[in-house]
């Protein structure tokens, strides 16, 4: 019993970690090199400096209610589960933006819209990354994408959603602020995907397979096809000791991706047997995969 507490009291700290790490990442690339450059972004930041710029209310303020807003738009439409993930940086994010707030600092000595645009990419890429990994999200445009999903879109993957919402809202910002604005807005939002993208796939470009044995297949073979948009495969295997046969799942994916797996299993399935092998190599069609015609056979 001591142990189980001791595990909870290191994933805790685990997590909060991760929160104040992603928010503190997040709200710098806000308040101390977007906002003093006059720059926008897309997403939930893009719509706050759009209000923001017609009402002189706090930056921190409308980001929290907005914060709130999705929250509670996740809660009544997709249920708690889906809430766990945003509440705690929907929180974060306004708490460490309003501390900053009360500093009088840039972190560009001067203003450079492009050199700005540029950083804002790459720490909104690490804030948003960093959270990712262990589960959590900031309740922006990717929650609300989740809900137009699920009510309204079903069929329709979540990247594309996301990626009508953010341009939206950059597209309002051009008019808003002017066109050159919207452009660094641009480049902020394809740093950020890219440097997202580089921290949950693994920069190594290491691959690893995930063999499972769950009592929850087809939720595991949903999360994993729809959410993180892998390839799996399923096959029937037998426990020698218990001569049950039962449904086991395999994927391919790098390194941080299985962290992904470990946290959706640890909540919906925390007696499934799980193997991860480390490959040398993976050739074919997939993410972070091989070209099987460029494999040097020497």
């Amino acid at each position: 019993m001591g142990e189980k507490k001791s595990d909870k009291g290191k994933k805790f700290l685990r997590s909060a970690i991760v929160v104040v790490c992603s928010a503190f990442a997040g709200s710098a690339a806000q308040i101390f090199v977007m906002i003093p450059n006059g720059l926008t972004s897309g997403g939930l930041p893009g719509i706050v400096r759009i209000i923001t710029h017609f009402m002189p209310w706090n930056y921190s303020l409308v980001y929290y209610c907005f914060g709130m807003a999705v929250v509670a738009l996740v809660y009544f439409t997709l249920g708690w589960k889906d809430v766990q993930k945003i509440i705690a940086l929907s929180i974060a994010y306004p708490v460490i933006m309003y501390g900053m707030e009360q500093v009088d600092f840039c972190l560009l000595s001067h203003k450079d819209p492009f050199l700005a645009s540029v950083l804002v990419g790459v720490l909104y890429g690490a804030a948003t990354g960093i959270g990712y990994i262990d589960g959590f999200s900031s309740g922006g445009t990717d929650s609300i994408a989740r809900v137009i999903k699920f009510r309204l879109m079903k069929h329709v993957p979540i990247g594309r959603i996301m990626l009508f919402l953010d341009g939206s809202v950059i597209v309002m910002s051009a008019f808003v602020f002017d066109r050159n604005v919207a452009f660094y807005a641009l480049i902020t939002v394809f740093i950020t995907s890219k440097i997202t993208e580089s921290i949950l796939l693994g920069i190594s470009g290491v691959q690893v397979s995930v063999a499972v044995i769950t009592n929850e297949p087809q939720l595991l073979v949903d999360f994993v096809m729809h959410e993180m948009h892998r390839g799996v495969t399923t096959y029937t295997s037998t426990g020698e000791y218990t001569k049950t046969e039962r449904r086991s799942v395999q994927i391919i994916c790098s390194p941080r991706e299985s962290l992904q797996i470990k946290s959706f299993l640890a909540e919906h399935d925390e007696h499934a047997f799980v193997t991860v092998t480390k490959l040398s190599s993976v050739w074919g069609l997939g993410r972070g995969f091989s070209d099987i015609h460029e494999v040097d056979n020497n």
